[in-house]
């Protein structure tokens, strides 16, 4: 058997899609590895020996070299240098009898150029591996660096990487190979000599190709949910519609329930999407991509079901059943209903249920999981939209009038609104009726006009229901998130510190400074031990404030006489503190509140003697998000604790404050907050807008979360937000649909598309013309007035980053001047380091010293230059402006550690002398950050404003447009009831401008017009009353020539004494007086075809008229009329009734005479109406009228018949267009006519 051409197509996508698919999950078996270590180590050898290339240039030419060795000297050319070469990966040190000089980077220090060979080489050091390129010249060496990995000595976090250098490549599944790898790539220099080697990283095919196999997946399951659409869709048209939809449900039933089962997406590839941690709310809802699947799968069933829903029949029992027909109207109400209570609980779980950012607030800072679940919330709410409107057309076939479903539809929101009336009232049930009821009237709308103000009030609705959802849910998640921190903050545990003080514990036992330290005790320095300390209750532990106490191995006081007696610390551990997991001398003080309280009792041994004993408490700092600086060497897993962001937090106990953090400040007596033991209760503030939510753990302690409540203008930026949401979802949705259509078969390519375009452009109104211009005048300015604003924002933020900077940097300068004027020197011991650490702890600020060649003398932060991340030298820039242009102060924007970009300000110390003796260095780590968080803020309320005011423009541009165009609508109006041979009242227009020329002109016109008329009327009755005179004498001059025959006849009888002139007589009289009949026929239908200007309108039911037409030919056999009514009201009109009566008279009449004698005539009116026009149909079953004849039908004196005037269907055009309506048939021969009259409502 042959296969058509579109089953052909059908089944080439089934199979390319099980093609695409198997390809999807085969595609790691089919990984080669060589290839792909070849192709990405290709990459870095070309990178490579494009940056030797510029290397090689620069040692050949003489005169570069020679500006090199003076570097050190010369600033100006050493920061061209560094302007030119730095951003493209190539560094360089200078060196003079092996002595640093000049260098362009901070990531490479301690270098031996001594060590290192002439020509290019790999040095591989503790935070990466470099090429060098080396160039001497008698006593000058220049070392060339091209970074080629970093390979740092720290845990990697989101500022450390051990990756290639993205200049050479960004490629994530190579590294350099160590000497005993055997499967590598060789990567050489210019002249061929082997520098290091490239191998693929152990599990690469894991994800390598998952971007791909993703697409490839997704691609084949769109190819096969797209045969079976198709299939389903033959089916349809074969006649079995039901039986297609339910084989389609079943396919994305199938299809999904097996997916979740067998987690095809959660098992083959590692997507963040299907994450149950980010989002879980049921088993058939396990991850947010899931949820996303199911709806695009309902969806697309659905539309399937909509572009059908006029194919869907009822049995004819049903939809004469009055009661079955409420019935179904009920049923689907209540669906209709439980659709809304489904979507409201899936909404709150989307919510509640994740770990997704909803903060619409800070539109930049929404993930893809939050577009992704915005995504999702416009193809529920169009569910909605098909679902109802599916159930209305069906609904159109029952025996239930509109009336009828108006009072169901009321008494179901009545039933829903007195049932939340008492449990949770919200306007969301008020506002999703209104949905309903809009898109019940687009539905029923049969002259369906594109309306923008109806369609804006939708897409309000569908916002403001949102929005009010969206901010409620967002309350209810707060408040259990805030309720966890309560309980977390008078929590007396912490699982993290315990860990770091197990960790502190280890270290503290293995270090040899503390035996040293505990050795000689009497030369003991406790600002030593301090200082050393500091590097060890760093990182996580950084989150509590300590004290250390030293005691001799008699248990006395080394350093500090004021010290507590170590018996103290025996009787907590004694009084019940808990010994920490995985520690033997570290312990947890029971019975705090609202903070962690731990201490140790370390014993320092040697040789298994005593020396002494080290005590250190900590206890954690108040709750504070927002710390000076960012922990660069922490842990990925301990960051900030974001969970804390935005709150204020107050413990109390017996009502009096301990302790509070946050922006809010709190009363020193707390009997103001009523609260409940082991309950939680939340009240309002009004005067300063704060939420506070108060938990009682017992009842004299108290625990208080304070949070700003959400403000009127945060609610109208969600409604607008998802308002601009909903509209470009509806523009995006619509692009779509138009495309599908317009790219067939027969139009398929980019010409049609812009013709189709083109078309469609020319039909735009000029309203709408005038809408958008104003709309993208109002936008085009946003967008400029935008950007300038930003560009302005953005200079302002890093203006004020350097003016606060600057004062930070020139007090710390000032104050640190002061301390080397008191010493007259900066002293390098250890005492010293202890004093620099307290000098950065007044000043709140981490600060580096430098002597004047650049190298570090004392730091903040050691432990940047003890992993060797990075060198123990000055930042370039700084060091040339500061001593090689003298510069007093110098602000760098652009330092870098790692992947850390930061400010970072610098100035000299100078001594009584004025003499500059170091520089001191103020880096400010967390700047990046703040500047992002700001501008991030700024944009996203810039973004928020605009979107009002574009809503506000958008209502602004509709009115402004209906004020613009009102008058030309009025004269539009004015000119389309203009007709000629009536009385036109002209425009009265009180304004002089150009719409008054223009109506001055229109009256103009029809007062000429009138008297035209008037005179063509009379030229056209002139003419018609000799056509006239024409007919009447030739309609009366036929039965006049046998009369005058029949005459003749009898007088020759007469005067010839015929014997049958007595039945002659009687013959010939009977003819007269059928001639005579005829004749009286012809006068009395030219005289009411002469009273057709006596028209007199009234205000007419045009039921009654027909059913009074019927009564004239009820009683004739062999008809009958049917009067078929769709309209729910009466139907009233604007004619002359006797006209009217007249008319429909005729059009019976013609119906009857039409008929054959031989079988029944059968009319059928029809009757029904919509918002303007009422709809007459009138059809027989006679013999037709033939084509030929269709353009002269109502032409007077044009008849069919053979007896006749021809004015009966004039007649009724006249009286039909007095009525202002217009009158017209259709034919079939063999089968009957079809009149159509149409009426405008009164």
């Amino acid at each position: 058997m042959k296969l058509s051409f579109g089953v052909k197509i059908r089944f080439l996508l089934f199979v390319l899609g099980c093609c695409l698919i198997a390809t999807s999950i085969s595609l790691n078996r089919f990984t080669d590895k060589e290839e792909l270590l070849e192709r990405d180590a290709k990459e870095v050898q070309e990178n490579l020996l494009s940056k030797e290339k510029i290397v090689d240039d620069f040692l050949s030419n003489k005169k570069e070299i020679a500006a090199a060795k003076r570097y050190h000297i010369d600033a100006q050319p050493a920061l061209d240098f560094l302007i030119k070469y730095r951003p493209i990966g190539i560094n360089l040190q200078t060196f003079q009898n092996n002595k640093l000089k000049y260098w362009s980077t901070i990531k490479v220090s301690d270098i031996n150029p001594a060590s290192i060979k002439e020509g290019k080489s790999v040095i591989y050091l503790s935070n990466g591996d470099y090429e060098v390129i080396k160039k001497t010249d008698k006593d000058f060496t220049l070392l060339f660096l091209i970074s080629i990995q970093s390979r740092y000595a720290v845990p990697e976090n989101k500022y450390f990487k051990n990756d290639m250098d993205g200049l050479l490549s960004d490629s994530k599944i190579i590294t350099v190979s160590s000497y005993y790898d055997k499967d590598i790539y060789s990567i050489k220099s210019r002249e061929n000599i082997f520098l290091f080697g490239l191998k693929v990283k152990p599990g690469y095919a894991d994800d390598y190709y998952s971007d791909t196999q993703v697409w490839l997946f997704v691609a084949g399951i769109l190819c096969i949910c797209m045969f079976f659409n198709s299939l389903c869709s033959y089916i349809a048209r074969r006649g079995y519609l039901v039986w297609a939809s339910l084989l389609f449900f079943a396919f994305f039933l199938i299809g999904r329930l097996t997916d979740i089962s067998f987690g095809w997406f959660n098992h083959h590839f590692p997507l963040e999407l299907f994450d149950p941690k980010i989002y879980a709310n049921s088993d058939l809802i396990p991850s947010l991509g899931d949820f996303l699947m199911n709806v695009f799968a309902g969806t697309w069933w659905l539309l399937f079901v909509y572009n059908h829903k006029d194919q869907y029949k009822f049995p004819d029992w049903i939809k004469q059943s009055k009661p079955i027909g409420l019935f179904i109207h009920v049923l689907l109400l209540i669906h209709i209903s439980a659709v809304a209570f489904f979507v409201d609980d899936l909404f709150f779980g989307l919510i509640n249920n994740s770990k997704i950012n909803f903060d619409i607030i800070n539109i930049l800072k929404l993930s893809g999981n939050s577009w992704v679940s915005i995504v999702i919330l416009c193809l529920v709410w169009f569910q909605i939209y098909l679902t109802t409107v599916v159930s209305i057309e069906i609904s159109k076939q029952l025996n239930v009038t509109n009336k009828e479903r108006v009072i169901l539809f009321l008494t179901g929101f009545a039933g829903v609104f007195i049932y939340k009336v008492f449990t949770d009232f919200t306007a969301f049930f008020i506002v999703y009726a209104l949905v309903l009821f809009i898109i019940g009237r687009i539905s029923y709308i049969k002259n369906k006009h594109f309306s923008v103000g109806l369609l804006a009030i939708l897409f309000f609705c569908l916002a403001f229901n949102t929005s009010i959802k969206y901010i409620k849910y967002k309350d209810i998640k707060e408040r259990s998130e805030r309720e966890l921190l309560a309980r977390k903050v008078q929590s007396t545990e912490d699982p993290n510190a315990i860990i770091a003080l197990s960790k502190l514990e280890r270290q503290l036992l293995e270090d040899e400074f503390l035996v040293k330290y505990f050795t000689n005790a009497d030369k003991a320095n406790f600002a030593v031990l301090k200082n050393h300390l500091k590097d060890y209750l760093d990182g996580y532990l950084n989150r509590y404030d300590y004290n250390i106490y030293d005691y001799n191995k008699f248990e006395t006081a080394i350093s500090n006489l004021e010290a507590q007696p170590i018996e103290k610390y025996k009787r907590l551990v004694e009084s019940g503190s808990i010994k920490i997991e995985a520690s033997n001398f570290f312990y947890q003080v029971n019975n705090t509140f609202g903070y962690q309280d731990y201490f140790g009792i370390v014993p320092v041994i040697k040789d298994n003697i005593l020396l002494g004993t080290l005590i250190i408490e900590l206890r954690s700092k108040p709750y504070n998000y927002n710390n000076r600086l960012p922990d660069l060497l922490a842990e990925q897993k301990y960051g900030k604790d974001e969970e804390f962001k935005g709150y204020s937090i107050a413990l109390y106990n017996d009502e009096k404050l301990l302790n509070q953090s946050g922006a809010y400040t709190y009363p020193l007596n707390g009997s103001g907050f009523k609260g409940k033991v082991n309950d939680f209760v939340t009240t309002n503030e009004v005067s300063q807008s704060y939420n506070h939510l108060i938990f009682k753990p017992s009842e004299r302690k108290m625990v208080i979360i304070s949070k700003e409540k959400v403000g009127y203008v945060e609610r109208l930026a969600a409604l607008s937000f998802f308002f601009l949401v909903f509209i470009l979802f509806s523009i995006i949705l619509y692009g779509l649909v138009w495309l599908v259509k317009n790219l067939d078969d027969d139009r398929v390519g980019w010409f049609s598309i812009n013709r189709s375009l083109m078309i469609n452009a020319n039909k735009i109104l000029y309203k709408t013309r005038i809408q958008v211009s104003i709309i993208l005048t109002v936008v085009a300015t946003l967008l400029v007035v935008g950007w300038t604003t930003y560009w302005y924002m953005n200079n302002e933020y890093r203006g004020q980053q350097d003016v606060l900077i600057k004062d930070n940097i020139r007090k710390v300068q000032q104050n640190f001047e002061k301390q080397v004027f008191n010493e007259g020197k900066i002293s390098t011991d250890e005492n010293a380091v202890a004093d620099f650490n307290n000098f950065a702890d007044i000043n709140n600020a981490d600060l580096t010293l430098y002597d004047t060649n650049g190298d570090v003398i004392m730091t903040t932060y050691p432990k940047l230059y003890n992993f060797k991340i990075i060198g123990r030298k000055m930042g370039p820039m700084a060091y040339l402006n500061l001593n090689g242009l003298q510069r007093s102060e110098f602000i760098n924007q652009d330092e870098k550690i790692g992947n850390l970009t930061y400010a970072a300000a610098y100035a000299p110390i100078r001594n009584a002398q004025n003499k500059t003796i170091a520089y001191i260095g103020l880096p400010n780590y967390s700047n990046e950050d703040e500047y992002k968080d700001k501008i991030a803020l700024f944009v996203s309320n810039l973004i928020n404003i605009y979107a009002l005011v574009f809503v506000a423009i958008g209502v602004l541009a509709v009115f402004l447009a209906n004020q613009i165009t009102s008058p030309l609508t009025f004269i539009q109006e004015s000119i389309s009831k203009t007709k000629i041979g009536q009385r036109n009242e002209p425009i009265v227009w009180r304004r002089h401008d150009e719409i008054g020329s223009l109506i001055k002109e229109y009256n103009s016109m029809i007062a000429a017009l009138e008297d035209s008329a008037t005179k063509l009327a009379r030229s056209e009755r002139e003419s018609a009353w000799r056509e006239m005179a024409k007919q009447v004498a030739h309609e009366i001059k036929n039965p006049l020539t046998p009369l005058k025959l029949g005459v003749q006849l009898l007088e020759k009888s007469w005067k010839e004494q015929d014997p049958n002139f007595e039945l002659k007589f009687n013959k010939f009289s009977k003819s007269f007086i059928e001639q005579i009949d005829s004749l009286s026929k012809i006068a009395s239908e030219f005289s009411n075809f002469a009273k057709m200007p006596d028209t007199k309108l009234e205000q007419t039911a045009i039921l009654p008229v027909i059913e009074q037409a019927r009564e004239v030919f009820k009683s004739i056999e062999q008809v009958e009329i049917n009067i078929m009514n769709r309209s729910e009201i009466n139907v009233y009109i604007q004619a002359d009734k006797d006209q009217l009566l007249r008319t429909f008279n005729n059009l019976f009449k013609n119906a009857i005479e039409a008929n054959d004698e031989d079988r029944k005539c059968l009319i059928s009116v029809l009757v029904y109406h919509d918002n303007k026009n009422a709809y007459i149909e009138i059809k027989d079953n006679g013999k037709g009228i033939p084509a030929i004849l269709h353009d002269k039908i109502f032409v007077p004196n044009f008849t069919t018949k053979t007896s006749g005037t021809g004015l009966g269907l004039a007649f009724v055009k006249q009286a039909v267009e007095n009525a202002g309506g217009s009158v017209s048939f259709t034919s079939i021969i063999g089968n009957g006519t079809t009149f159509y009259l149409n009426f405008p409502l009164v």
